[in-house]
């Protein structure tokens, strides 16, 4: 059964390109490299007052999580992030439980 996350990110103001740069990196590498991954999209939110950014997930299956996590790019996203202070909080990870709805009418 596939695993979904939301990740609720609020970049500081002048610092919202940079993330997007970093978004784009980050997305590239997942996809390339991390099959387990079977879903993996960043929004911004639209008109909102504070900048905020959406991380939607799916994983297969934990041990893609782990993977994800454990990947050198994960921790350079880590790392970047704290270094430039791109942030005015921190990341919130909200584990998702799927109970009603579909996934796609393909």
């Amino acid at each position: 059964m596939p695993l979904h996350f939301v990740a609720m990110m609020y970049p500081k103001p002048d610092r919202v390109a940079r993330v997007e740069e970093i978004a784009q990196s980050l997305c590239e590498y997942v996809k390339a490299n991390e099959p387990g991954v079977l879903q993996y999209q960043w929004f911004k939110v639209s008109g909102a007052e504070q900048p905020t950014i959406v991380v939607y997930e799916t994983y297969a299956d934990q041990a893609a999580v782990d993977t994800h996590k454990a990947s050198p790019k994960f921790a350079w996203l880590m790392e970047v992030s704290q270094k430039e202070d791109n942030f005015v909080a921190p990341v919130k990870l909200l584990p998702l439980e799927e109970f009603a709805g579909w996934e796609s009418r393909a």
